[in-house]
């Protein structure tokens, strides 16, 4: 009976060896996959976000002028203009190479069609930094052609940041006067010699041409001349009176000759009468406001022509020269308003 008892015990005792080490293999095995090949099951990872600050433009000014602004006639004028970026992150976050500044206008024409006119200047100068380093003054020059519309100007002062934020403050304006000014050549004005009892002699060497140098657009019926009568440089008594001239803002063909030249059928001039003078509107001349330079020598260039014709020599008349230099007469004005 005991070794019987003993046999079963050895049976045993194996048997649970055995299962110890079948299942210490796969223990084993379990943890070398996952902990020795690093072959997880879940992980853990970190998340970060940064709020960037937006810069804020404030402060547009004019440096050393205020509101109202004058062209500077027949030029270009300079102005100078301030304002402050800030950004809540550090000036450092500012990027200067952007800063820009834009004044603009929108015309509205008499036909319904919008003009608008822009100056810019996208290399604004930053020169020092301000509210304990979060903000940095900006200065730019932009000009003002002397044919920029006068009204009121919108500025535009913008700005990005490092990480390309734009922002933009268009809240200023200020205002533009407007001026009226012209220039005209030539400035005197020549006939031929001439026969006595002649009609519808055209001036040599007209048009006269006018060019709007200020802002003002000239409407029609906004220029006038007044004309004087011609003494005599011989005989001081004797005068051609200015109602034998006439003037008009267009003439016939380059070849017209006596009642086929429109200046010659075109606005009757008036001596003074009594000291007072006697301006002559012109009803079909007008000047928009325009660059002169480009020379179109029309209203689209701010310019307009006019033409003069002598509608008779008086045949009562002795030969000699007359001109407008004597005690008696005065040069002819030509007026713009």
């Amino acid at each position: 009976m005991k070794k019987k008892a003993d046999e079963a015990f050895r049976r045993y005792f194996l048997f649970v060896l055995v299962l110890f080490v079948i299942v210490s293999v796969f223990l084993i095995a379990d943890l070398s996959q996952n902990n020795l090949t690093g072959a997880l099951t879940s992980s853990t990872t970190t998340a970060s976000i940064t709020i960037n600050a937006a810069p804020v433009v404030s402060n547009i000014s004019i440096i050393g002028n205020s509101s109202p602004l004058s062209i500077t006639e027949s030029g270009r004028r300079e102005v100078r203009l301030a304002f402050i970026a800030v950004d809540a992150d550090g000036f450092g976050q500012l990027d200067n190479n952007s800063a820009a500044l834009q004044i603009n206008i929108t015309k509205y024409l008499a036909d319904g069609t919008t003009l608008s006119t822009v100056r810019s200047n996208y290399s604004c100068i930053a020169n020092n930094t301000i509210n304990d380093n979060a903000a940095i003054n900006y200065s730019c020059v932009v000009h003002l052609w002397y044919f920029d519309a006068g009204g009121t100007w919108t500025i535009n002062a913008s700005i990005k940041d490092t990480n390309g934020v734009h922002s933009e403050n268009r809240t200023t304006q200020f205002l533009l006067a407007t001026t009226t000014a012209m220039i005209m050549s030539p400035t005197a004005l020549t006939w031929p010699s001439l026969e006595l009892s002649g009609v519808n002699q055209t001036s040599n060497n007209d048009p006269i041409t006018i060019n709007n140098t200020g802002n003002k657009d000239i409407a029609a019926g906004g220029i006038t001349v007044t004309g004087y009568d011609l003494q005599g440089l011989t005989t001081l008594t004797e005068r051609i009176f200015a109602q034998n001239f006439s003037v008009h803002a267009i003439n016939g063909t380059s070849g017209c000759t006596g009642i086929n030249c429109l200046e010659c059928n075109g606005t009757q001039l008036l001596n003074d009468t009594t000291g007072s003078t006697n301006p002559q509107t012109l009803a079909m001349a007008n000047m928009t406001a325009g660059n002169n330079s480009i020379n179109f020598a029309n209203e689209t260039s701010g310019q307009e022509n006019i033409f003069f014709c002598l509608r008779v020599v008086p045949p009562e008349l002795s030969r000699q020269s007359y001109d407008t230099s004597g005690t008696h007469t005065s040069p002819w004005t030509i007026t713009v308003s």
